[in-house]
């Protein structure tokens, strides 16, 4: 009976603790919840990032890329949803030189947490490139 319980424990345990540590730490400064933000980046760029609000679960939300500079060859998106319960990867959308768009559904994590994050990688014309990651609550 007792190894009984400890596995039916061990099966309930491991998805919730598989979830306990976030891929990256959140920075609030970083946090598009509520409000769109801008942020410098490398070459002599900078970008400001908007999201279509409210942001819940299940429901298609768009992230606009907006950069200063048309000196953006591509963007790819992922989100943190590594955990075989989506898609997580995305390629944005070009609209003009410098507009970036992804549209993007999460789900409702089963451990109960809300926050969430997309990485964007930014491939540059020059063929340079660099990460950025944006921080949001989907309740």
């Amino acid at each position: 009976m007792k190894k009984l319980i400890l596995v039916l424990t061990l099966i309930i345990a491991v998805p919730f603790l598989s979830f306990a540590a976030f891929p990256v730490n959140y920075d609030e400064k970083l946090d598009i919840t509520t409000t769109d933000k801008s942020f410098d980046l490398k070459n002599n760029n900078s970008v400001t990032v908007s999201a279509t609000r409210p942001l819940k679960p299940m429901q298609e939300f768009t992230l606009t890329y907006k950069f200063k500079n048309p000196n953006v060859k591509a963007v790819k998106f992922t989100s943190n949803m590594e955990m075989n319960m989506g898609r997580f990867e995305y390629d944005g959308t070009k609209l003009s030189d410098t507009e970036f768009t992804v549209k993007q559904i999460l789900t409702k994590c089963m451990s109960g947490k809300t926050k969430w994050f997309t990485k964007a990688f930014i491939t540059y014309n020059n063929g340079s490139s660099e990460e950025m990651y944006v921080f949001f609550d989907v309740k």
